[in-house]
């Protein structure tokens, strides 16, 4: 029997000993990981590398627009159809992501709506991709994406509102290379379409921010951007490269990126021209070649004028001429028949 309750003991110390174990992993896990209450108190998120604060699609609006699922997940690795489809649209994605199939889909249908407007500048429709290719399959996604409310739709929940940490420097970036491009042959800013007329990157994210009413292109969530916020625990901004319109690997044309170092680089010839020979005729800036040519046209007219002139005058005078030499003819033959006629009673 003692040896029955000492067994029983030991089985018991093992157990206790296996539950303080489980209490301080737990603990552990508790330290790196961030707890958000929502509206009904249940949602949590890990806030860590290789995880996401949204993962798969929970419901879609009457509009037909689809909502994430608030619950943070571990980035999933993706199969290779999967992976090259991210990759054509988002290089910067690479490794496990935090999307799936559906919600790239997504992405890429929401993304095209503003690729007519951009695609005059590779650059700044590139800074452009990369902010919402962040956003939806990031495996980081956790780090700088905070969901802040939730909402039951047909009985799931689904991301109402989220925190987008984003830094200045991404911010803009993002702008300057998209503030000058022009939309197509309106000679309008891309901006006062996509961006309601934005006059800084702030102004722009706040507009991209805005929840869409229903049937109107936009986000089907809050977006919250908070460029160069205070970090939450364990929380870093987003800070992706940005390209410059003037780089030439995704160059722009000069006239949606005047500032570009090629663009600059034109001018000179022009100013050379402006140096040329040149004659001022009252308020008239003519140049040197200009007005040698209309000299010599007006010589070149001046001498056909003038030989057509002398040539008809030369004409007049032969036809003058020959009448006067006609008459004298005919008096010196009557004037001799005179003194025949005269010299015949002599005779």
């Amino acid at each position: 029997m003692e040896l029955v309750g000492a067994a029983v003991r030991f089985f018991w110390l093992v157990s206790l000993f296996q539950v303080l174990l489980a209490v301080s992993a737990v603990g552990t896990e508790r330290s790196n990981t961030r707890f958000l209450l929502t509206a009904n108190g249940t949602a949590r998120e890990r806030h860590s590398e290789e995880y996401c604060a949204m993962y798969d699609i929970c419901g879609a609006r009457s509009d037909g627009k689809v909502l994430n699922c608030p619950y943070g997940t571990p980035s999933v690795k993706p199969d290779d159809l999967l992976s090259s489809k991210i990759q054509s649209l988002c290089p910067t994605i690479t490794g496990n992501v935090c999307c799936t199939e559906a919600q790239f889909d997504t992405l890429r249908t929401q993304v095209q709506q503003a690729i007519p407007f951009l695609v005059g500048c590779p650059a700044c429709l590139r800074n452009f991709l990369n902010l919402f290719c962040e956003l939806t399959c990031s495996p980081n996604q956790s780090l700088f994406i905070n969901v802040t409310s939730v909402s039951k739709v047909k009985n799931n929940m689904t991301v109402d509102g989220i925190d987008y940490y984003i830094t200045d420097e991404f911010g803009q970036g993002l702008y300057d290379s998209c503030k000058d491009v022009k939309f197509g042959t309106m000679n309008t800013r891309a901006l006062e379409f996509i961006g309601a007329g934005a006059q800084n990157f702030r102004e722009w994210f706040a507009f991209i921010g805005r929840r869409a009413a229903l049937t109107v292109p936009g986000s089907p969530y809050a977006i919250n951007f908070l460029p160069n916020a205070t970090e939450t625990s364990g929380m870093r901004p987003m800070n992706v490269s940005t390209y410059s319109c003037g780089d030439t690997s995704l160059g722009c044309s000069c006239g949606d990126c005047p500032s570009s170092t090629v663009c600059s680089n034109i001018a000179p010839p022009q100013q050379h021209k402006e140096e040329s020979c040149s004659v001022r005729l009252g308020s008239i800036k003519a140049k040197c070649v200009d007005v040698s040519l209309a000299i010599l046209y007006v010589i070149l007219v001046s001498l056909f004028f003038g030989w057509g002139i002398f040539h008809r005058k030369r004409e007049r005078n032969a036809a003058q001429r020959k009448p006067l030499s006609n008459r004298n003819d005919g008096n010196q033959l009557h004037g001799m028949e005179s003194q025949k006629n005269e010299d015949l009673p002599m005779e």
